[in-house]
């Protein structure tokens, strides 16, 4: 149902004009008929308010059902090749899930306190899952080479890698000529393997 109300305009020698509104109290819905300007200031801000609180009551329980049916924010964290890092939970876990485990590790110090190290250049990512199967941490993991430390040297088209601090040795760097590669991984074994007295 409309009802006829007549509006006076701000400027008193312009003559009143009349206006078919669908509602006495809502004069936004005339705003076809006649500017903002024509109303008086505080209707203006009634209406202003009126619409904003049915905006806002109206978006409420979308932004609510939005927020309880995302996973929480999966975390990036910064992993260097061979360096350990202690990540710290918030709840107990009991099963561990990397992405591509060549690329990082992670050992269970106790059941909140993972030790994550990074093994090869190259992003993938941890899932942590307590004892029920829910998901307590997902977090991409992103590893990069220790390049402060590393020098590289090249021989025509062939690469070698050696870690300078202060002393230049031959490292295992992804990229370098298989020869160098074989080379200082077998010595690496050898070490190794003379460490642990085999």
């Amino acid at each position: 149902m409309f009802s006829k109300q007549i509006l006076a305009t701000r400027n008193s020698e312009e003559p009143l004009r009349e206006v078919l509104c669908n509602s006495f109290t809502l004069l936004t819905y005339c705003a076809d008929e006649f500017s903002k300007e024509d109303l008086m200031p505080s209707m203006r801000t009634r209406t202003n308010r009126a619409a904003s609180a049915r905006i806002l009551g109206g978006l409420l329980p979308l932004l609510l059902l939005v927020a309880t049916s995302l996973p929480a924010r999966a975390d990036t964290i910064a992993l260097t090749i061979d360096f350990a890092k202690v990540m710290k939970l918030d709840k107990p876990v009991s099963t561990i899930v990397i992405g591509n485990p060549g690329i990082a590790d992670a050992t269970v110090e106790d059941e909140q306190t993972l030790v994550l190290t990074g093994k090869a250049a190259g992003t993938t990512n941890l899932i942590a899952l307590d004892q029920d199967g829910h998901e307590v941490a997902n977090a991409t993991l992103q590893v990069v080479s220790n390049d402060r430390q590393l020098t590289t040297i090249f021989y025509g088209s062939n690469r070698q890698t050696l870690s300078c601090s202060p002393i230049c040795e031959k490292v295992i760097s992804v990229g370098d000529a298989a020869t160098n590669f074989e080379q200082a991984s077998s010595q690496i074994q050898q070490r190794q393997s003379f460490a642990r007295g085999r």
